[in-house]
């Protein structure tokens, strides 16, 4: 009785891995993977780095401040008096390609089919330029503008819980594969800045100047946790039973969460990855 007990469960424990434990010496339960990639970020969260007075962070918090707006006419080198305009700022201000960098852990029910968990690690850089109207050229109507730049730097931590499908080619040893999966993003601020003639400030607010003292208060932290979807088409080649390598394309679909900036838009990773076939 004990001994057909102990049958009828390892049968059990086989069939969400391998259905009834059929031998395949290429099999593997768990593999472990590392990679990295190009990420596309969609624009439309970068502007909450143009300063804009809609956003948390304003330029007008350091430009319209005396204190501040002295050293800027210093840096620009005005005369006293002379007038000093606003900053015509970006409204379509991008982010550079970046590269993400993976961690995945995959445990494969079978030789077709895996239940991932992976981290995606991006830094993210949105930058542009601004203008500002010093006035007229002496006897001409030609206006005198000096070019100033602004920037973000955000991290995004991107966690991605879902299944990889894959599906034997012709080719020896090569496989397709797709994938779908639930995405949630920690977004971290890391500066928002601006640079004119020289001088250079964050924009990220610190309450008010205290002569002499400094700012009333640190710089908050400004995170978001974001959610989304994840699809990948992709291409893997076996290099052996205990390693593989994939190549493929995800698309995000995802709200990052930034306050002001909560709807979802597509972002898009290019990557490889060099999987480790353990167990």
């Amino acid at each position: 009785m004990k001994k057909n007990i102990n049958i009828v469960l390892f049968i059990l424990i086989c069939i969400p891995f391998k259905g009834f434990c059929e031998i395949d010496e290429d099999y593997r339960m768990v593999s472990v993977s590392l990679g990295a990639g190009g990420f596309w970020a969609n624009k439309y969260v970068a502007n909450y780095y143009n300063g804009s007075e809609k956003n948390v962070n304003k330029i007008s918090y350091i430009w319209n401040n005396s204190y501040f707006n002295e050293q800027i006419r210093q840096a620009l080198n005005l005369s006293y008096g002379a007038p000093l305009g606003f900053p015509d700022l970006p409204t379509n201000m991008r982010y550079k390609i970046s590269t993400a960098v993976t961690a995945r852990f995959a445990f494969n029910l079978s030789l077709e089919t895996s239940f991932f968990i992976q981290v995606n690690q991006v830094n993210l850089t949105a930058t542009d330029i601004f203008t500002v109207y010093l006035g007229n050229t002496p006897g001409t109507t030609n206006p005198i503008l000096e070019i100033g730049r602004i920037w973000g730097k955000e991290s995004r931590t991107m966690l991605d819980v879902g299944f990889q499908r894959r599906n034997e080619l012709e080719a020896r040893n090569w496989f397709w594969f797709y994938e779908l999966a639930f995405n949630l993003t920690n977004t971290r601020v890391r500066e928002n800045v601006f640079e004119i003639a020289g001088f250079k400030q964050s924009i990220i607010d610190r309450g008010t100047i205290l002569p002499g003292q400094g700012f009333s208060s640190p710089e908050m932290p400004q995170t978001a946790i974001g959610i989304g979807l994840a699809g990948t088409l992709g291409w893997q080649y076996r290099i052996g039973s205990n390693a593989s390598f994939d190549f493929g394309f995800t698309t995000y679909l995802q709200d990052i969460n930034l306050e002001g900036y909560k709807k979802f838009h597509t972002n898009f990773n290019l990557f490889v990855r060099l999987n480790f076939l353990t167990l």
